[in-house]
C-alpha cells in the first residue's frame, strides 16, 4: 500500500491534530491544480493543497480543496464507508491521559478488546474521522 488519503476542511487544522497530537511528521506540503487531476477524479475545476505525513512506515495524505470541493460527509464509525485509522502506541495511558486533559477530539474510555488484554481508545479529527489508538502489549 502507498498511502491512505483524507480529505479535510482545514489542513492547518488537521496538520496540528495528526502532528501534536499524533506524532506525524510532515513530509512535504504544496498546491496543485490541473486537467490531470480534474481527469484522474472526475472534478473539474479542482484546486488543492497537500500534506503527505509518515508515521513509522504508514504514509497519510491529507487533502484541502481551495476550488471544486464537495460538502462533508456524515462520519461516524457505524456509517458504510466511514473510514477509521487506527494507530498503535507504546505510551498508551499517558497518551489518553494527555488528549483528555487538552479537552478537546472527544476521547472514549479505554476499554479491553474482547478480554484480550489489547486496550483502546477513540478520537475525532478535526474533521470527525475516528482515529484509534491502540495498546496491543501492556
Amino acid at each position: 500500500m502507498n498511502h491512505v488519503g483524507i480529505t479535510v476542511a482545514d489542513l492547518d487544522a488537521s496538520l496540528a491534530f495528526y502532528c501534536e497530537v499524533l506524532g506525524f511528521e510532515l513530509g512535504f506540503r504544496t498546491r496543485a491544480t490541473g486537467k490531470w487531476f480534474d481527469t484522474l477524479t472526475r472534478n473539474d475545476g479542482a484546486d488543492i493543497e497537500i500534506a503527505m505525513l509518515r508515521l513509522a512506515e504508514f504514509t497519510l495524505q491529507l487533502v484541502q480543496y481551495h476550488a471544486s470541493g464537495g460538502t462533508a460527509l456524515p462520519l461516524a464509525h457505524h456509517n458504510v464507508g466511514n473510514p477509521h485509522l487506527c494507530i498503535e502506541v507504546d505510551d498508551f495511558d499517558a497518551r489518553h491521559h494527555r488528549i483528555s486533559t487538552l479537552g478537546l477530539h472527544d476521547p472514549t474510555p479505554i476499554v479491553d478488546i474482547m478480554g484480550t488484554g489489547m486496550r483502546s481508545f477513540y478520537v475525532h479529527d478535526p474533521d470527525g474521522v475516528p482515529v484509534e489508538l491502540l495498546q496491543i502489549r501492556s
